[in-house]
C-alpha cells in the first residue's frame, strides 16, 4: 500500500482516541477530589496536555477556533441573545431535574460569594480564567473537535459525527461537576450543551462559547451574591 494512503498513527483514530484519553488524565485523577483547586489544576493539565497534542499534529488553537470572527457585529449578538435565553432555560432543567431526582445540587462552594465582594471578584476572576478560556479551550476547542472527527466515518453525514461530539462533551462537563450531586451534574451537562450550540451556531469560533461561559458565570455569580433565586422566581406558586 502506497505510504501516502495510509496516515501516521498521530492522525489515525487509534492515535486520536489515546491523546482523548491522555488528556482526560488529570481530570479523572482529580474528580472525587473535595478540594476546588485541585478540580482546577486538573483542568489546568488538561488544557496544557490538550496543547501539546494539537502540536503533536501540527495544529494550533487557532485551527480549533481561537481566531478573531469573521463578523464581531454578529458574534456578539448570537452571543449576548443565547446567554440572555441560556441562563433562564438552566434554571428551568435545574427545577425540572430537582423534581425527578428529588435532590438540589450542593452548591456549598459558591455560598462564600453572598454578600462578600471581595469573594465576589475572586470567583469572577477565576470564573472567566478557568470557565470561560480554559474550560472552553478543552472542551470545545479541543475535545470537541477531536471527538467530531473521531466519530466521522466515511459516507456518514458530518452533523452525526458533532451531535455525538456535543453529547460525549456534555457528558463528560456534567461528570466533571460531580462535587454538585446528581442535579448538579445533569444541570451541568445542559449548560455546556448550550454552550456547544453557540459554539457551532457561531461557525465554531472559541470566542463565542468563552464569551457566553464568562457572560453566564457572572450572571450566575451576580444572583449568588445578591441572595436572588432565579428558580424560585421562575417558579414560585
Amino acid at each position: 500500500m502506497d505510504s501516502q494512503e495510509k496516515p501516521k498513527f498521530r492522525d489515525s483514530k487509534m492515535g486520536l482516541l489515546l491523546k482523548i484519553l491522555f488528556v482526560l488524565l488529570p481530570p479523572v485523577f482529580f474528580l472525587r477530589s473535595e478540594s476546588p483547586l485541585l478540580l482546577l489544576l486538573g483542568l489546568f493539565l488538561s488544557t496544557l496536555l490538550a496543547w501539546g497534542m494539537l502540536r503533536l499534529r501540527n495544529k494550533t488553537w487557532n485551527d480549533v477556533g481561537f481566531r478573531k470572527p469573521e463578523n464581531i457585529g454578529r458574534l456578539v449578538l448570537v452571543t449576548l441573545v443565547a446567554t440572555t435565553v441560556l441562563i433562564p432555560l438552566s434554571f428551568v432543567a435545574k427545577h425540572v431535574v430537582m423534581i425527578i431526582t428529588e435532590t438540589a445540587p450542593n452548591l456549598d462552594v459558591f455560598k462564600v460569594i453572598q454578600g462578600n465582594i471581595p469573594a465576589l471578584m475572586a470567583g469572577l476572576v477565576t470564573a472567566w480564567i478557568f470557565g470561560a478560556f480554559l474550560e472552553e479551550f478543552l472542551f470545545r476547542g479541543f475535545l470537541q473537535n477531536s471527538l467530531a472527527e473521531l466519530l466521522s466515518i466515511k459516507g456518514c453525514p458530518r452533523w452525526i459525527a458533532w451531535t455525538g461530539a456535543v453529547l460525549v462533551t456534555s457528558v463528560l462537563t456534567g461528570i466533571g461537576h460531580y462535587y454538585q450531586g446528581i442535579t448538579g451534574m445533569v444541570v451541568a451537562g445542559f449548560i455546556a450543551m448550550g454552550f456547544s450550540v453557540i459554539y457551532l451556531m457561531n461557525r465554531r469560533n472559541l470566542w463565542s462559547c468563552i464569551l457566553s461561559h464568562g457572560l453566564y458565570d457572572t450572571g450566575a455569580f451576580l444572583l449568588v451574591y445578591g441572595g436572588v433565586h432565579l428558580d424560585q422566581i421562575l417558579f414560585r406558586s
